[in-house]
């Protein structure tokens, strides 16, 4: 019933914008308007035939119920061709609507074809669906505000009332700017000497601030509470690391000492052959092998210096914040009694306690000139005298302005008394700081030891880690050197041997070409006879002198002896 009752209203509205003078009163929108209202009567109309189509379904009337629907169909596809241009929302209802119906009347038409055999009257054979309202239409009241709004017309007044108030606002205005005057220059002065004193209520008295530990300490210690190990797990990596860097360092010390010997050896293999002996502080050129030996280990030892400065900072690091953590994985307590806190004498203890009275006077001045500030503004704000200008005389302007203006007497005789009692508040402040600067000394010093305390605590936590990182780092890198300088000494052991072994047949060989010594027997007499030559038929002119004879049975190396 309230779907009919809907297209009636609607039917009304859009022969209401057919009128002549409606159309000519909207304009260009009329064509909008009455489009948008004819897509709503198809549309309130296809769902009252839809709901018809239900209850004749609901009475098992299936002709009926067919031919309701295929009229809802109809009626939402000629709703849906109106409705080009409509919002997104607009046409989202219509698919929908048109889901709903087009399911029910391709149901109702199968059921009836296949099931039931009705016949389908036509739409004007069946009784015509009429709407009835549910409300109640109310009356409209013109002059009700409630219905029509406040009265646009309430502010028209005379233009000499008008006058009036504007020559009122101006003293008001005057008013005003006197007070802001005063009050921006005892301003001024409070805010010079408060910048001059530093002095912050907030920070003044920081003793809280040592009677706990700080939340940013509170969260290190609790991860180092999760992990009891991490002194035992640093220190144990890092002795690891110096038994590892300890081994590099003997085995790289035993290949040059093999090295050493090994030249010495060869020095002396020199001079017994009488060859020149090398410049002082040269060597004899080595073997190959041990050439080979020497550069890397001249490679290693380089690395191994470079890296022997780095793992003696990082010991150092590690003895810097090895207490630290210690500390942090201890008890709050011991944390607590770590972190410095100030000494105050009761005479210290009243003098800030006295400071911070009087800073508070200061503050509680500065909120209530503030606040009459705000209270005085907001006064003159909502003074409006307009009604009571209408009804007087321009000859009482004068007097009104007056009489009005005592309104504001109280407020700034506050405002007064506020200004006033700056200068004794003041005083009482120097007094209070000349008291305070000793303590204020001795405070800012135990402060400044506090945050050391704790940054450096925090920064031990923060090292752990890349303590830990580090360590892993020089533990691969000198097991890695380790390894190289293993190999590197198995191959001097074995180059420095055959070297030896070199010398010793170098040594042999040269004992066996020197001659043996002659022996020291009595010369023969000489014989008259003459030298027989043998069957070759050599004479004494084909024979070689006898020092050139020995000369070039020596070897090369000793004929210079």
């Amino acid at each position: 019933r309230p779907s009919p009752q809907v297209v009636d209203y609607y039917k009304e509205a859009c022969r209401a914008l057919e009128n002549s003078e409606t159309a000519s009163l909207l304009g260009k929108i009329q064509k909008d308007w009455k489009k948008l209202v004819q897509m709503k009567i198809y549309y309130f109309a296809a769902v009252a035939h839809l709901h018809m189509g239900k209850q004749a379904e609901e009475q098992q009337k299936f002709g009926e119920r067919v031919i309701y629907f295929q009229s809802a169909l109809d009626k939402l596809n000629e709703a849906i061709k109106l409705a080009k241009g409509q919002p997104e929302t607009v046409q989202e209802a219509l698919r929908f609507t048109m889901d709903v119906i087009g399911g029910k009347y391709n149901s109702a038409k199968k059921d009836n074809d296949f099931i039931y055999h009705e016949a389908v009257p036509a739409l004007d054979t069946l009784q015509s669906v009429k709407g009835a309202p549910l409300v109640k239409a109310l009356p409209v009241n013109p002059t009700d505000p409630a219905v029509t709004g406040p009265d646009i017309f309430a502010k028209l007044v005379p233009m000499a009332a008008h006058e009036a108030s504007s020559l009122y606002s101006e003293e008001k205005a005057k008013l005003l700017r006197d007070v802001m005057a005063k009050i921006e220059a005892k301003n001024e002065v409070l805010d010079q000497f408060m910048d001059s004193m530093q002095l912050d209520p907030e920070t003044v008295d920081n003793l809280d601030m040592y009677s706990h530990i700080p939340p940013i300490l509170m969260e290190k210690c609790a991860a180092l509470s999760v992990r009891p190990d991490t002194v035992k797990n640093l220190v144990q990596s890092m002795q690891v690391l110096s038994g590892v860097f300890t081994d590099v360092e003997a085995s790289l010390k035993e290949i040059r000492d093999l090295l050493e010997e090994d030249e010495a050896q060869e020095r002396k293999l020199q001079e017994l052959l009488g060859k020149v002996p090398p410049p002082q502080g040269s060597s004899p050129p080595p073997s190959p092998g041990l050439a080979e030996v020497s550069k890397e280990c001249s490679k290693y030892m380089e690395v191994h210096e470079k890296a022997s400065f780095t793992n003696t900072e990082l010991h150092k690091a590690m003895n810097l914040h090895i207490g630290n953590l210690r500390l942090l994985s201890g008890p709050l307590e011991q944390v607590r009694a770590a972190l410095p806190s100030p000494t105050l004498t009761e005479d210290d203890k009243q003098v800030l306690q006295n400071l911070k009275r009087i800073l508070g006077k200061v503050q509680e001045m500065r909120d209530q000139r503030t606040s009459l500030e705000q209270q005085l503004r907001e006064m003159i704000q909502k003074d409006d005298i307009t009604t009571s200008l209408v009804t007087t005389d321009r000859s009482e302007m004068k007097k009104l302005f007056e009489e009005q203006l005592k309104k504001y007497d109280q407020i700034k005789v506050y405002l007064e008394q506020n200004l006033a009692a700056q200068e004794n508040v003041l005083k009482a402040l120097t007094d209070a700081n000349v008291k305070y600067a000793a303590v204020r000394k001795a405070l800012a010093e135990v402060e400044h030891k506090w945050n050391t305390t704790v940054q450096t605590l925090v920064a031990s936590y923060e090292a752990y880690e890349d303590l830990m990182k580090k360590s892993q780092e020089g533990k691969d890198f000198y097991t890695d050197l380790e390894g190289k300088a293993a190999k590197l000494l198995e191959k001097a052991r074995a180059a420095c041997q055959a070297a030896e072994a070199n010398r010793q047949q170098i040594l042999e060989k040269e004992m066996k070409k020197q001659p043996p010594p002659r022996p020291t027997a009595p010369k023969p007499a000489l014989q008259k006879k003459p030298l027989e030559l043998d069957a070759g038929g050599l004479d004494a002119g084909d024979l070689p002198p006898l020092g050139s004879l020995l000369l070039s049975e020596l070897p090369e190396e000793l004929r210079s002896l």
